[in-house]
């Protein structure tokens, strides 16, 4: 009987991703004037992800899917680092922490954590040791827009002829 409790034990094991949102000024980014909150991406393959519903700590009630700037920059002023619940029985891939404005529209994001470097950052409810706390920066995706200007501003340039001089 004991075999059996501690198998189901085991399996029901909670765990979650211990997260902080980095410094996003060394980046050159200035995410703190651009994004209203802060949602943690799980990728279970290339392109099925879950959002992942967002905690102070492992054990207190959750903020739900985002969390607000204003609390991201409480937290990061007391140092403290946030959990993201993952979900039981459900393999990830990788991890991605996204900045997003009012509308919910993307500003920025963390770039992919691959779930074998994820381990260093997970605690589970039985582990006797805190992990520590994935703190990766944010950076901003270029807008096609300028690129497209650049090209086209190249183009004319090489299309220019060569005034000829007269003999």
């Amino acid at each position: 009987m004991s075999v059996l409790w501690v198998a189901t034990a085991a399996a029901a094991e909670d765990s979650w991703l211990y997260w902080m949102l980095g410094d996003a000024s060394k980046s050159g980014y200035a995410a703190d004037t651009d994004y209203n909150a802060v949602k943690v991406r799980g990728y279970t393959s290339d392109t099925e992800f879950d959002y992942l519903n967002l905690y102070y700590d492992s054990a207190s009630g959750s903020f739900g899917q985002s969390i607000s700037a204003a609390t991201i920059n409480e937290m990061n002023g007391i140092g403290a680092g946030l959990y993201a619940g993952l979900v039981n029985g459900t393999t990830y891939s990788s991890f991605v922490i996204e900045l997003v404005n009012d509308s919910g529209g993307f500003v920025a994001d963390s770039g992919r954590l691959s779930a074998a470097s994820a381990a260093a950052y997970i605690e589970t409810a039985n582990s006797l040791k805190q992990p520590s706390a994935w703190a990766p920066v944010s950076y901003a995706i270029p807008e096609p827009n300028s690129a497209m200007l650049l090209l086209l501003g190249c183009a004319a340039l090489g299309l220019r002829r060569r005034r000829q001089l007269k003999a």
